[in-house]
């Protein structure tokens, strides 16, 4: 259901005459959230974020196991690529947090 509202979202934006791009440099998702304004098309945007929460934890876990890989032996590039995972999967776990947020805040525009 959240991909068609998405999907139904930047149909219904690309196809919006009183849209001006003349900032050319936002993108599309900064342009869908400044236009949310239905609880439908909040409870979309939750679900995206929801979603981009999702891939930022499986990228988090896989940093985790590459990491996990390096964890073998002595030798300090091996320590190094370890500590290099090891910050990655945090940051990737920092953006899945900042994500649920977002995704909470559209839920409660969408009640």
């Amino acid at each position: 259901m959240s991909r068609i509202a998405i999907a139904l979202l930047c149909g219904a934006i690309a196809l919006t005459p009183t849209i001006s791009f003349a900032d050319a440099e936002a993108t599309l998702e900064e342009i869908v959230v400044e236009m949310a304004d239905t609880m439908q098309e909040h409870a979309a945007l939750a679900g995206y974020y929801r979603a981009k929460a999702t891939e930022a934890r499986s990228e988090a876990r896989r940093h985790d196991q590459m990491g996990r890989s390096y964890g073998v032996g002595n030798m300090p590039q091996r320590k190094k690529m370890k500590t290099h995972c090891k910050k990655i999967s945090e940051q990737y776990t920092e953006m899945a947090e900042q994500f649920d947020e977002l995704a909470k805040l559209h839920d409660g525009e969408a009640k």
